[in-house]
């Protein structure tokens, strides 16, 4: 995904990403609007390893589907790897999970240098979908050069009480990636928005939880109204109705046509 011209870079958690690479998985975990995918991006665009990006849609609970596609992100960066895996999923009928994984550790541990691969949206993969299978029985034994990160609106459907028992996961949570005071500053500076006061920004991101899309939000609310630390200082109610409140005020100062596009 595309890095925003505005990006605040968050060290703090950049930091915990490369020192998380001598973990197989890293798992990036939050609802919407959290800046998961923006963070790796950020990530991956200063990282020296190579990566592929994989973003996922609802038919890739298919196992066939994600073989083609994960052979597909592997090759954009190796591009005559894992051919055994394509023949494998090109074959009238699948080899059990077991057989496939297998045949991926072997292609993947062939590799000579360590790579990143990123797989976006792994909140439409259906729970019983025999993909978590597969990647649960890849991360128990894993290929050494993979560095493996999901990014999701909740928890996979893999045993991560048993991953971070062996010490193989880093994890970022909503609380990880809630912006703190400075970053908000940085944020509204980044976009001409920027508020003096202390104490309105300190109130913004308590009332806003760090909530990313929702301080952008406010920053497009703050170009239409004369007094920006009373607007501030009057959201009230917590973050579902300062959601309902921005969404309805900011798409009011939308024109038709951009409204349509929107939605």
């Amino acid at each position: 995904p595309a890095i925003p011209l505005d990006l605040v870079s968050r060290t703090r958690l950049l930091e915990r990403l490369d020192s998380g690479r001598v973990k197989p998985l890293t798992l990036i975990a939050a609802p919407a609007g959290y800046g998961k995918s923006v963070l790796i991006s950020d990530w991956l665009e200063h990282c020296d390893w190579p990566s592929a990006w994989l973003s996922l849609d609802k038919d890739d609970s298919d196992l066939r589907h994600f073989l083609f596609y994960f052979t597909a992100a592997v090759q954009s960066v190796f591009p005559h790897a894992c051919e055994g895996i394509l023949d494998l999923a090109k074959a009238s009928q699948l080899p059990t999970v077991p057989v496939l994984v297998s045949s991926i550790s072997n292609e993947l541990d062939a590799l000579d240098q360590p790579f990143i691969l990123v797989i976006d949206d792994y909140q439409l993969i259906e729970v019983q979908s025999p993909v978590n299978e597969l990647l649960q029985l890849l991360l128990e034994h894993p290929p050494i050069p993979l560095h493996l990160v999901i990014i999701a609106r909740r928890d996979p459907a893999l045993s991560l009480t048993a991953l971070r028992a062996r010490g193989q996961l880093n994890e970022v949570r909503m609380h990880d990636l809630r912006f703190d005071t400075e970053e908000v500053r940085a944020m509204l500076e980044s976009t001409r928005q920027f508020i003096t006061s202390n104490d309105v920004l300190e109130i913004m991101n308590r009332q806003l939880e760090g909530w990313v899309v929702g301080l952008r939000l406010v920053s497009l609310a703050l170009r239409h109204v004369e007094d920006p630390d009373t607007f501030v200082i009057e959201l009230r109610g917590g973050l579902p109705q300062i959601q309902e409140y921005l969404l309805r005020e900011v798409l009011a100062a939308q024109g038709p046509e951009v409204r349509e596009r929107m939605l």
